[in-house]
């Protein structure tokens, strides 16, 4: 079978472009937040997640049990995160590429109590 190459452009919120399943898979992410100002319930796997910029600067809102905070990252720059997050977007045009493993629970947690709101199984 001959490669194909496969696009990055997001066409939605998150779609899963490629997997080795049983192992990882890849997607792309494009928030619907433009500010952390904007985001009401942070997600956090059972399994750490690499994100990656591209197409300018984008943020992620990070959270633990005791505090928030922002990190920002320009394209080509990565982070892997393991606490409850979500992302925005800084610049219109960016996104994030995510990899993760095609198995795992992710827990949704209010952003105002910090009550976890639900919990699905991938």
């Amino acid at each position: 079978m001959e490669p194909t190459p496969i696009s990055l452009q997001p066409d939605a919120l998150w779609t899963v472009l490629a997997r080795d399943e049983g192992h990882w898979r890849m997607g792309v992410y494009r928030p619907d937040a433009a500010a952390p100002e904007d985001i009401d319930t942070l997600e956090r796997h059972t399994c750490p997640e690499l994100f990656i910029a591209v197409g300018g600067r984008v943020g992620l809102l990070l959270a633990d049990e005791t505090r928030e905070r922002v990190i920002a990252l320009h394209a080509g720059e990565a982070l892997l995160v393991e606490d409850f997050h979500n992302g925005f977007r800084i610049d219109e045009c960016a996104y994030f590429v995510v990899i993760e493993r095609t198995s795992f629970t992710t827990h949704y947690r209010d952003r105002a109590t910090g009550a976890i709101t639900r919990t699905v199984q991938v």
